[in-house]
């Protein structure tokens, strides 16, 4: 009995694992996390930040097929102006106007691993970047 509890218990995060591990698929619209937010200062460290502390999403909807992020559902989604796949990673990029209460524009580039989802976003603003290290998982 105990052979099989083990055995049953092994198959079953066996299958967990594959699961997990499945390629991202990047035909369709698919949901991002941050995980880790840095603040970089040109001539100061990065540090760990709070997303909400420098308006970096919690969240974010990307799709591929229609160039854009949602980033907020009562916003225009930001458009990918660049799109291109290189050795296993979907890399998009763009740039955003800025505005009254944001002053500077940002460009910003998203690397995205297709095998794990994992990905690094990267917005730069004057003398300055948000660096996120997140994951993805389709919708």
């Amino acid at each position: 009995m105990k052979r099989k509890i083990t055995g049953l218990l092994l198959l079953t995060l066996s299958a967990l694992l594959i699961n997990t591990a499945a390629a991202l698929n990047i035909r369709e619209p698919f949901l991002c996390a941050s995980i880790q937010v840095n603040e970089c200062i040109d001539g100061r460290s990065c540090d760990p930040v709070l997303a909400e502390d420098v308006n970096a999403p919690t969240f974010f909807r990307v799709d591929v097929k229609d160039r854009e992020i949602e980033v907020y559902r009562n916003a225009p989604p930001s458009k990918v102006l660049a799109q291109t796949e290189v050795e296993g990673r979907l890399v998009l990029s763009g740039a955003e106007d800025g505005n009254d209460q944001q002053p500077d524009g940002t460009g910003w580039t998203l690397s995205i691993e297709q095998d794990t989802g994992r990905f690094v976003l990267a917005a730069t603003v004057l003398q300055g970047a948000i660096v996120v290290f997140g994951a993805c998982t389709e919708i």
